[in-house]
């Protein structure tokens, strides 16, 4: 690929320009949330970082849309490629910019096309500073007719191309208008939700009609979008002339991704494809009914060998000529994130295949220091096998041997660390396998938190995670508290309430410090004070055998990261439930409704048409 080309054909096209924006035409469209003006007044006003990984500016978001045009998780699903730092990129419906900032920052050259102005204009502005970025007010019709670019992103437009139909010639029509934009051995990079994602099988209202099982049942009338499974997605970009294809899968979607995963973690580590999930996936906009649990459905697929249908979206990889594309690396399994947390703590893992084993790669993404905590980079290998927690509800008569597995295994690691205490060296990160336990996930370092720090936070995470999904009378314990002051004082210390009350404080103020706010900052304190109420409220009121839904983050990754911790500024897990469990109930009893009148219904076409019979003589 070619870098430092000055211009591009749409560069050329005659344009007017407006607060930053290339306007070729005024297109009529408004394809809008309400979001836009707001955005633009903070984009250029505000002072903050508008780089992709701003934790400072997502912090300001107070709506579903502010938060999804600004979450740094929003240029994930492309942040997992390999682009080449030479590519000439044109981006169709760049909305307000989140993914064009990343690619600016990659890549050489970028052409961001989007035909809504309001939305075009808060592009511009989040990539002002960038200068190999244009963002140009056009539709694809006013596109040159040429092959001038390496890559074209296509992310969330494809279900919106033919209105919500099921003929296929629009969506092929729009492709090959993409693909004729490509240079030999270019690359279509298109996202798009999965109409069979594992989260629409569990009940999960379809993104674009908010109808439960909308896409699931095939779209039987047409909404205001079409998504499609893995192999009509495929014949697409056939049909379009597309040569090869690769696709991968995205959980929780395309939106804020998560993990961008290959057909071959599947294969080759299905534990992880299983374990590095976390569910339920969110629902954005509307709630769902609790019908089952889906985190139980994806390892049933996982395990039947079908997972690679049902990934909640896809990414898809489709190259001019008859070669694979190259943007994902072939020893690579996954990419997966954590990037809900103050910008020193963002980091990515790479999931790779190395001399015939599965081992994780973590990286920082973020810069700089902020409190006494750093992130470890490192690399280890994937073990399949059963974490300390999964062994304790199994057989609870281990719990105490499977505590002194723990602490022998932290005071070794604290005795081996030469940068600070290994805090998250915790239960639910102890890992068997063979009989054997291991630590994984040892990412994090504190400068002043002391090991009986670590035992009694520990104890307490242990007792919410046992207690989420078993009584305490299954331990012999009367509360929470009950089970980790046992925990605890198998572990060594001495603790009584008011060690563990302290500790919960200790845990929020953790949590608000790994989310990005500062000590005294207001925003400290709100995260603070709602993590507390939360883990309190677990404490206090455990759910045996109902996994809540989690409202705050743990500082790990592999096996129990939560939600993300802003979260905390939307809903709490309880309020969550109870809407979920009145919805739940909600469409129970229309159900049951709908099908009295079902059932009413057909006994009266019944008599009509024993009377119509009769008078014809056939009764």
């Amino acid at each position: 690929m070619t870098a430092n080309l000055p211009t591009t054909p749409l560069r050329a096209l005659p344009a007017t320009e407006r607060d930053g924006v290339r306007v070729v035409r005024e297109t009529g469209q408004a394809w809008l949330d309400g979001s836009e003006d707001e955005l633009f007044r903070r984009l250029t006003t505000s002072g903050l970082p508008l780089d992709s990984l701003s934790d400072e500016l997502f912090a300001t978001a107070t709506s579903w849309p502010e938060r999804y045009h600004l979450s740094p998780s929003r240029a994930n699903v492309i942040r997992a490629l390999d682009l080449p730092a030479d590519a000439r990129v044109l981006e169709i419906g760049a909305g307000c910019g989140a993914i064009t900032r990343y690619l600016g920052e990659t890549c050489a050259l970028v052409d961001a096309l989007e035909p809504t102005f309001p939305r075009a204009r808060v592009a511009a502005a989040r990539t002002a500073d960038l200068p190999g970025v244009v963002v140009t007010n056009a539709e694809v019709s006013d596109l040159p007719d040429e092959a001038a670019y390496d890559l074209v992103v296509v992310v969330g437009v494809l279900e919106y191309v033919g209105g919500g139909g099921d003929d296929p010639q629009p969506y092929v029509t729009f492709l090959d208008e993409l693909r004729r934009r490509l240079r030999p051995g270019g690359v279509l990079v298109l996202a798009i939700e999965n109409p069979l994602g594992v989260k629409y099988l569990a009940g999960a209202p379809e993104d674009h009609s908010g109808q439960v099982f909308h896409s699931v049942e095939g779209y039987p009338v047409d909404g205001p979008a079409r998504t499609f499974t893995r192999r009509r997605l495929a014949e697409l970009a056939r049909l379009a002339g597309f040569g090869a294809t690769h696709v991968l899968g995205a959980f929780p979607d395309y939106k804020l991704t998560r993990m961008v995963l290959d057909d071959a973690l599947l294969e080759r580590a299905p534990g992880l494809a299983v374990a590095a999930q976390h569910f339920p996936s969110p629902d954005w906009v509307l709630p769902r009914p609790v019908l089952l649990d889906e985190a139980l459905v994806w390892g049933q697929l996982v395990e039947a060998g079908v997972g690679a249908e049902f990934s909640n979206s896809f990414l898809l990889l489709a190259g001019t000529g008859d070669d694979a594309p190259e943007l994902w690396g072939g020893d690579k399994l996954a990419e997966y994130f954590s990037i809900s947390r103050g910008r020193p703590y963002q980091v990515a893992k790479r999931v790779a295949v190395e001399a015939d084993e599965v081992t994780i790669t973590s990286r920082r993404l973020g810069s700089g220091s902020h409190g006494d905590l750093t992130v470890r980079e490192y690399t280890e290998p994937w073990l399949a096998g059963a974490s300390l927690v999964d062994l304790a509800l199994q057989e609870p008569g281990r719990l105490d041997d499977l505590v002194r597995d723990w602490v022998r295994l932290l005071g070794e690691r604290v005795d081996a660390s030469a940068d600070g205490t290994p805090f998250d060296v915790l239960p639910h990160n102890v890992h068997y396998t063979d009989g054997q336990a291991t630590v994984i996930d040892d990412e994090w370092r504190s400068a002043s938190l002391t090991r009986r720090d670590v035992v009694l936070r520990g104890a307490l995470l242990l007792a919410r995670d046992l207690l989420d999904r078993a009584p305490a009378s299954t331990w012999g314990a009367t509360t929470a508290y009950d089970l980790a002051e046992r925990v605890a004082t198998v572990a060594g210390e001495k603790v009584g309430r008011g060690d563990l009350e302290a500790a919960v404080v200790r845990e929020s103020e953790l949590q608000a410090e790994v989310g990005g706010a500062a000590r005294g900052s207001d925003r400290f304190d709100r995260i603070r004070s709602v993590v507390e109420e939360d883990l309190r409220r677990r404490l206090d009121e455990p759910r045996a055998g109902v996994a809540p839904t989690p409202v705050w983050q743990t500082a790990d990754d592999q096996s129990s990261e939560a939600t993300e911790t802003r979260d905390l500024l939307w809903a709490t897990g309880a309020q969550l439930d109870e809407a979920r469990r009145e919805l739940a109930e909600a469409r129970r009893e229309a159900a049951a409704a709908r099908a009295r009148v079902a059932e009413i219904e057909q006994g009266r076409a019944y008599r009509a048409a024993s009377g119509v019979r009769r008078l014809l003589g056939r009764g």
